[in-house]
């Protein structure tokens, strides 16, 4: 669950401490030093526009000047309305922080738009495209539709009539201070005031009243993402409020500029801010359906999900950012284009590492907690996968850091997919053990498999295999229903006390290497000791009784096929007894 911090935010500080910053600039922004022979002139567009700015500097302040490049032919009244509007347009500049840079405006007299093809230039095609200088004839001038909007323009950036309000103040609130007229600091102190009452006031409405009244839907990620949201929403409400208030105040240009640019760079961080933290929420939502599911790789999935969103926004958001600072992202993502090719060149490993992660996701080869073996060096139960590598825990409980690339290159063995467990060996018995023996014993295996729990049942194999260099070998194949190693080993030691004891019960035992030695005697005088001398007739009749005639030529006992559930262990048993 999400948490709020009722304190002042670091959007409050910042502003305080930003228009502190600006109060303290005031006096080397209020004028700007400009020669005096270049102003009356409108040969060009930057000499149109110098002039307008030149003659409403607070020095120097003539308004039937600074509308000598103004076009004021639709205008009822030219000689009072136009230095009238000329002056408001500056203001309005002024107040929206429109910082004239005059080696940006073009100084030929010939300058033709290359958009358009006409005679035109726009100084701010974003932030003021109704500001436009044409050419008339030989002079250029401030266009009479740019004139005509500059009512509407100068009503919209100063919603209250401040004029007459301005006028009317005791002369003491207008001692200029450090650059500034005290009624402008009282404003902005109570601009301040109003901004953090606000940002607090939303916090409230969205952190407590919208969240109460989400708590009723009984949504848990409602609640979530409005608790998320209240302190981006703050410093939302901050940047409306210095973007909408701040002009009111009659700021130098300089102190506007930077006032401006600091609400559009908070409102940006304020809207990356509020993605961010809603990637929380969504994260968390992901995180409630893993959990609801058998397998452990959505697990893991979701920690990189959380971090690949914040990533992008990051990058995103800072681009948003220099994007609302007139900063090129075009030519900065072209020189980051070119950058980024080289660096994945060079970082091409770690590059093949991190679509190997992705194609472990997609094809989920294995999830946490599975035991693993990759190629024929590593075994071991995995722990995590990462955006680059994935751990291993080895058997000796070492942790062993795989590439992606490789888990993608090599074949994996996942030993923890397995519902049965093998269990594959050799049962040696000495070569004095009888046939009938040989078969109780085996009958008497299949008997412990089918009572012993954690065994399959429907599947096994126990046979006389061959004769072995030393011993007669039955042959143990079954397999073991258990979930992890440790349970196969507990099944698989109660399987071999369990043939162990049936050996015992029926008198086999188990056979070792041995070796035995044959001392050749010396024949007695006057006996013939060569094969002739055997008695062939017998050798033959005992051959021909294991013939197909014969009546050793079938087994004494024929038993079922191997896949028969149906054991005689203690028919043999008893028979063995009787022998």
């Amino acid at each position: 669950m999400l948490r709020s911090d009722r304190r002042l935010g670091p959007t409050s500080t910042a502003v305080t401490f930003l228009v502190a910053a600006l109060m303290s600039l005031a006096p080397a922004l209020a004028s700007e030093a400009v020669p005096a022979d270049a102003a009356g002139r409108c040969e060009s567009p930057r000499a149109a526009i110098y002039t307008l700015l030149y003659w409403l500097q607070p020095e120097r302040t003539d308004p039937g000047r600074a509308s000598l490049c103004v076009d004021t032919s639709r205008l009822e009244r030219p000689a009072a309305e136009g230095p009238q509007r000329a002056a408001r347009l500056k203001r309005v500049l002024d107040a929206r922080g429109l910082y004239v840079v005059m080696d940006n405006i073009p100084s030929e007299g010939e300058h033709v738009e290359e958009a358009t093809g006409q005679a035109r230039h726009v100084p701010f095609p974003k932030d003021l495209p109704e500001l436009v200088l044409v050419k008339q004839g030989e002079r250029w001038v401030v266009s009479a539709d740019t004139i005509a909007a500059v009512p509407d323009l100068y009503a919209a950036t100063f919603p209250l009539s401040f004029d007459e309000f301005v006028g009317g103040l005791p002369a003491w609130l207008q001692t200029p201070l450090v650059g500034l007229q005290l009624w402008q600091l009282a404003g902005l102190l109570l601009l301040i005031f109003v901004a953090i009452s606000l940002r607090r006031l939303a916090v409230w409405l969205v952190g407590v009243w919208l969240h109460r009244a989400a708590g009723r839907l009984k949504v848990e990620w409602v609640t979530d993402a409005l608790h998320a949201a209240d302190r981006p929403l703050g410093g939302l409400v901050i940047a409306g409020v210095v973007t909408v208030a701040f002009p009111i105040l009659q700021f130098p240009v300089g102190i506007n500029a930077i006032a401006m640019v600091a609400a559009r760079v908070l409102a940006s961080f304020s809207v990356v801010w509020l993605g961010y933290r809603q990637v929380d929420v969504f994260a968390d939502i992901l995180q409630r359906r893993a959990e609801a599911t058998s397998t452990k790789l959505d697990d893991q999935l979701i920690p990189l999900v959380r971090k690949s969103l914040k990533v992008f926004l990051v990058v995103v958001g800072t681009i948003f950012v220099l994007q609302n600072l007139d900063v090129d992202v075009g030519s900065l993502l072209a020189g980051l284009g070119i950058g980024g090719l080289a660096f994945a060149l060079a970082a091409k490993d770690t590059v093949a590492n991190f679509f190997g992660s992705v194609m472990i996701f997609v094809d989920r080869p294995f999830q946490i907690g599975d035991w693993v073996k990759l190629g024929s060096d590593i075994e071991g139960t995995v722990e995590e996968v990462g955006f680059r590598t994935t751990r291993i825990r080895t058997f000796y409980n070492s942790l062993i850091t795989v590439p992606n690339a490789r888990m993608t290159d090599s074949s994996v063995d996942n030993l923890g997919a397995r519902r049965y467990r093998r269990y594959s060996t050799v049962l040696s018995l000495t070569y004095d053990t009888p046939p009938e023996r040989i078969d109780a014993f085996c009958e008497g295996v299949r008997a412990i498999i089918q009572a012993l729990p954690g065994m399959r049942k429907d599947y096994d194999i126990v046979e006389f295999k061959e004769f072995g260099a030393h011993s007669l070998d039955v042959m143990l194949y079954c397999f073991m229903d258990t979930p992890d190693w440790l349970g196969e080993m507990r099944t698989r030691h109660n399987l071999n006390l369990a043939i162990l004891q049936l050996a015992r019960e029926l008198g086999v035992e188990f056979a070792f290497p041995t070796q035995t030695l044959h001392l050749a005697s010396m024949p007695a005088q006057g006996v013939a000791a060569t094969p002739e001398a055997l008695a062939t007739q017998e050798l033959a009749k005992i051959v021909r009784e294991f013939g197909p005639h014969g009546a050793q030529g079938r087994p004494p006992k024929l038993r079922e096929a191997p896949h028969a559930r149906v054991s005689r262990v203690e028919v043999v048993r008893g028979e063995a007894a009787d022998g």
